[in-house]
């Protein structure tokens, strides 16, 4: 089951979100919330600990998804670090130069880094995702196939 507010993978029989504590059970009105944000469950917080998903060595659960709002934020303020920087040397090499890269490149610069970075940690999202999938549909498989052993009748 996919959360309607955040779009993580749940487990069928999740009463909250893993990713955003959204409720999944209560109905969405209109694509707003029926009800406030309130994390309900203090479980909640042990299941997204970040901390002990880094140092997970079983390799249970994906930290991707969890880390990935830390690396969005920190390309954005890199975007805006190059930004800055553009402009700083256009003014060093010469007034006309820094008044374009001030108006021109450097929001240009920082559109296009930005609408990379995003781009290219949603499609990172999604590998995860189609691997989280993928696993859960090879473990319903193996277990289909365990149970169809256990009904054959053997004639010795």
């Amino acid at each position: 089951m996919f959360c309607t507010n955040c779009g993580a993978s749940n487990k069928d029989d999740a009463k909250f979100c893993v990713n955003c504590a959204e409720s999944l059970s209560e109905v969405q009105i209109g694509g707003k919330l029926s009800h406030p944000r309130v994390l309900k469950d203090s479980s909640y917080f042990k299941k997204v600990d970040l901390l002990q998903a880094l140092f997970d060595f079983s390799f249970n659960q994906f930290v991707g998804p969890k880390i990935m709002k830390l690396l969005y934020g920190l390309s954005i303020l890199s975007a805006a670090l190059i930004a800055l920087f553009f402009v700083i040397a256009g003014f060093y090499a010469s007034r006309w130069f820094g008044i374009f890269a001030l108006f021109i490149g450097a929001p240009l610069i920082f559109l296009l880094t930005v609408i990379y970075s995003r781009v290219l940690l949603e499609m990172i999202l999604v590998i995860f995702r189609m691997a989280d999938h993928l696993s859960k549909t090879e473990m319903a498989n193996t277990e289909e196939k365990s149970e169809s052993r256990d009904g054959i009748q053997w004639n010795i």
